[in-house]
C-alpha cells in the first residue's frame, strides 16, 4: 500500500493506494487550513480503507520547492509516521520532478519545469525528452529564466509564461508518481526526509538582514 501527501501548494494532495489497486483519492481545497484538515482527511482515508497508518507499507511526500508552511506540514506528519510504524519506506518526492512526470507522459522534447518563487525568482530544473533530470533543482532570477530555451512547463495557475506548457498535480498524477518510485525501490529514512528549501524563508531572510546590520554598526 501507499499513501501519499502533497501539501505543497494551495490545493492539497491526499491519495491510497490499497493492494488490490483500489485509489482513495482527497483533494483540499485553498479555502482550507491544511495544518487543520491534513490529518482529519488522513484519517477519513483511512477509515474509508478500513485500516490503521501502521498497515501501510510506503509514504511518499512531497518536500518542495513551494509553500513554506505547507511543506513542514508535510514532511512534519511523515516523520510522526516514522516514530509509530518502524517497518515503513519513505519516498520524497520533489515537486519540480512530479511536474516533469505528469508532462512527460505526453511529451517527449527536452523541458523545463518551473515555480514561482515570488519577487521575479524561480524555482527549475531541466529534463531530458524522457522525463529525466538533467540538472538540479535551483533558484534562478528573471533574466536567466528568459534564456532557458527549451520548453518551460509551469504549474497550472502558478504563473502566466506565455511561453510555457500548464500541467495540473492531482491525487491522481502524485499516485501513479509515488508507484514509479516504489517500483524503483528509491526510498530513503525517514531521518533523511526534509524540506527542500531553495531560499530562505522571510523569517531567515530578515535575521540574517539584522545579524549583518549588528555586524555593520
Amino acid at each position: 500500500m501507499i499513501l501519499a501527501i502533497n501539501t505543497a501548494f494551495m490545493d492539497a494532495n491526499i491519495g491510497l493506494i490499497l493492494d488490490d489497486g483500489k485509489r482513495i483519492e482527497r483533494t483540499i481545497d485553498a479555502k482550507s487550513k491544511h495544518s487543520e484538515n491534513v490529518l482529519k482527511t488522513i484519517d477519513e482515508v483511512l477509515e474509508e480503507a478500513g485500516i490503521s497508518i501502521r498497515d501501510i507499507d510506503n509514504f511518499a511526500v512531497v518536500i518542495g520547492p513551494g509553500s513554506f508552511t505547507g511543506i513542514r506540514i508535510g514532511v512534519a506528519i511523515i516523520k510522526a509516521i516514522g516514530c509509530v510504524n518502524n517497518k515503513a519506506k519513505f519516498y520524497p518526492v520533489s515537486s519540480l520532478e512530479l511536474m516533469a512526470y505528469i508532462y512527460s507522459q505526453k511529451n517527449k522534447n527536452s523541458f523545463a519545469t518551473i515555480l514561482n518563487a515570488l519577487s521575479n525568482l524561480y524555482f527549475v530544473a531541466k529534463f531530458d525528452k524522457n522525463g529525466i533530470k538533467i540538472e538540479e533543482e535551483r533558484m534562478i532570477e528573471k533574466c536567466e529564466l528568459e534564456k532557458i530555451k527549451m520548453k518551460k512547463v509551469q504549474l497550472n495557475g502558478d504563473l502566466n509564461l506565455e511561453d510555457a506548457d500548464s500541467v495540473d498535480i492531482t491525487c491522481d498524477s502524485l499516485l501513479s508518481f509515488a508507484e514509479v518510485l516504489v517500483t524503483k525501490g528509491k526510498s530513503e529514512s525517514v531521518d533523511n526526509v526534509n524540506p527542500l528549501y531553495l531560499r530562505p524563508s522571510q523569517a531567515e531572510a530578515n535575521l540574517k538582514s539584522t545579524k549583518k546590520s549588528v555586524k555593520i554598526s
